[in-house]
């Protein structure tokens, strides 16, 4: 069973317009509406997948009471938790051929009171069912910026034996990575977001694989998404080139959520690393397609699988 962990949902609006201009008045037709955030969209790739996912979340205010309302419509199972504020929206624009605009609310700013009672919750979740994978996803409004490598020691040091994903970014990661101690199974940090944390741009997949082959880490799996140029990976002592087919955008958020949704469905069914990695690029692939987010059409994912390859470097 699969635990998601989203501690910053919002209402997802996607927009599409030919072309979009700033300072202008634009008109749009209605937006396509989702509850968002990223482990919300990890569980609904997962459910679309067939995995047996519940996702926990915080929400608040009547933004909060909206979203839950979408969310009983969902495949998968939710667990709330409220708390204070009011849910963030967060608004994509698609236009102008295949560019992306966001407008992404801060969302409400957890309290001390409220991260500890989270914690809590996690726990007793954890200890109620029997979980093989969990992944903590997106950002989170906190003063706290050590706030999820805190939960990841304490995930870690009760349940030893889960595998442990986090698709975060910022100092929460930098915080994570930097760590002595504690180490998740896996991370997935985009090019730019990888470029960030290692405080080095990279020109190429070609730069990245050369400076990866001397980055001493000790989390076992490191996907680092290259946009159309798929991906590069660092599994434990080896590197891997990952080259994907061009597909047809039309609306790419989420295609992160849904690589990590991919991953965590094929730890929690006993993949093969290669297989693992074919499923994880394919399936957000294959929300790269869809209008919805986290949305993942299973044929689509394993013609696509056919054509991906995963290549050893070193």
């Amino acid at each position: 069973m699969i635990l998601t962990i989203t501690l910053n949902p919002s209402m997802d609006y996607v927009y599409r317009r030919d072309t979009f201009v700033l300072g202008e008045h634009n008109r749009f037709e209605n937006p396509h509406k989702m509850p968002g955030g990223k482990g919300i969209n990890a569980a609904r790739a997962i459910s679309y997948l067939g995995g047996d996912v519940i996702c926990f979340t915080t929400l608040a205010g009547l933004n909060g009471e909206h979203i839950k309302t979408m969310l009983d419509s969902e495949k998968f199972t939710y667990i709330n938790h409220e708390i204070n504020g009011e849910s963030r929206n967060a608004i994509t624009v698609m236009h102008d051929g295949a560019k992306q605009t966001e407008i992404v609310e801060a969302g409400p700013e957890l309290s001390t009171k409220e991260e500890k009672e989270i914690f809590d919750q996690i726990d007793l979740i954890l200890n109620n069912n029997s979980y093989k994978v969990v992944t903590i996803n997106g950002s989170v409004n906190s003063r706290n910026d050590s706030l999820y490598l805190n939960l990841l020691k304490k995930i870690k040091n009760e349940h030893p034996d889960i595998f442990l994903l986090m698709d975060v970014s910022g100092q929460q990661l930098k915080n994570i990575v930097n760590s002595k101690d504690i180490h998740p199974y896996f991370i997935k940090p985009n090019i730019v977001e990888f470029s960030e944390l290692v405080n080095k741009e990279f020109a190429d997949k070609d730069e990245l694989i050369h400076f990866l082959k001397n980055f001493d880490t000790n989390i076992n799996l490191l996907l680092i998404s290259c946009g159309e140029h798929g991906a590069v990976v660092k599994y434990k002592d080896n590197i891997y080139n990952v080259e994907i087919p061009k597909v047809k955008v039309v609306n790419p958020t989420g295609s992160g959520d849904s690589t990590v949704a991919g991953v965590a469905y094929a730890i929690d069914n006993d993949y093969d690393f290669e297989s693992m990695i074919k499923l994880a690029m394919a399936s957000g692939m294959s929300n790269a397609m869809e209008k919805g987010v986290g949305v993942v059409n299973k044929e689509v994912v394993s013609e696509l699988i056919k054509k991906i390859s995963v290549d050893l470097i070193v």
